[in-house]
Order: C-alpha cells, then sequence, then structure tokens
C-alpha cells in the first residue's frame, strides 16, 4: 500500500507546470509575432493618417469638378485650397490644371514619423469634356504604400 501511495505522489508532483524549454519556446513565438506586427501596425497608422488627407482633397475634388462642369474650365489656381488642413493634414492645394496636392504635417505633430511632411497629388481624368476619374500618387518620389487602397 505504501508503493501505490508513493506512486500517486510522484505522479501528481511531475504534473507541476512548464518546463523552462517550453516557457522560452513560447518567449520566442511571442517575439516573431511581436516583430512582424509590430511595423505592420505601424503602416496602419500611418496609411490612417494619409486617409485624412484623401478626405480632405474630397471636397476639393467636388469644388473643382462642379466647377469643371459648370464653367467648362478648370476654376483659377488655389480658388478651393483648404489651409486650416487637420489634425494630420497641413493643407490641401490645387492647381490652375486641377492637380491637388495633399501635405501631411511635418515633425512636432502627432503624425507617424513615417509620413511626416508626405505630399501626394489628386490628378484629374478628363475625357469627353468631363472628369471621370482622379489619379493619385504620391509626390516627391513618396512611397505608394502609405495611400489607402482606393487611392493606390
Amino acid at each position: 500500500m505504501k508503493t501505490q501511495q508513493g506512486m500517486k505522489r510522484y505522479v501528481k508532483a511531475g504534473q507541476g507546470g512548464f518546463t523552462l524549454i517550453e516557457l522560452m519556446i513560447v518567449v520566442a513565438i511571442v517575439g516573431i509575432l511581436a516583430a512582424v506586427a509590430i511595423p505592420a501596425y505601424r503602416d496602419y497608422v500611418a496609411r490612417s493618417q494619409v486617409a485624412e488627407g484623401v478626405a480632405t482633397a474630397g471636397a476639393i475634388k467636388t469644388s473643382i469638378t462642379e466647377h469643371f462642369m459648370s464653367q467648362g474650365a478648370m476654376p483659377p489656381a488655389n480658388q478651393y485650397d483648404a489651409d486650416a488642413g487637420g489634425r494630420y493634414t497641413a493643407s490641401a492645394t490645387h492647381d490652375a490644371g486641377g492637380i491637388i496636392t495633399v501635405t501631411l504635417r511635418g515633425a512636432g505633430s502627432p503624425v507617424n514619423a513615417a509620413v511626416q511632411g508626405y505630399q501626394f497629388t489628386l490628378e484629374p481624368d478628363i475625357a469627353s469634356n468631363a472628369i471621370v476619374d482622379w489619379e493619385c500618387a504620391p509626390a516627391g518620389g513618396g512611397d505608394i504604400k502609405y495611400l489607402p487602397s482606393g487611392c493606390q
């Protein structure tokens, strides 16, 4: 009878927890996941901040399109500018050709470091005397990955 009790104690003591190697494997897996997830999250945040610029340009796009449809020509440069910007957007301006340039805020602002001062343009695509689409592109050699998916 003593041997059965001794056996029960041994089995209970052997099922006490994880070994050091198992814990190290878990920590390594969490580290690898974090190494992949953190850069992806930073890019996601940067894209969402650039999306504010696209929204700011949306009002200018509408104004330019209405002006072009009613007047048959592009409005004068800077007529519909959004100089006030937003939390992440410094300004959105347009030229006499209808090309909108959006600039994000720079250093000292809550803008992600990857897109501080980032600029992109929206250019009207004119066919049959109408603006049929807007083409979006980074200005000055910026990275296209920061543009929202609807703008790429």
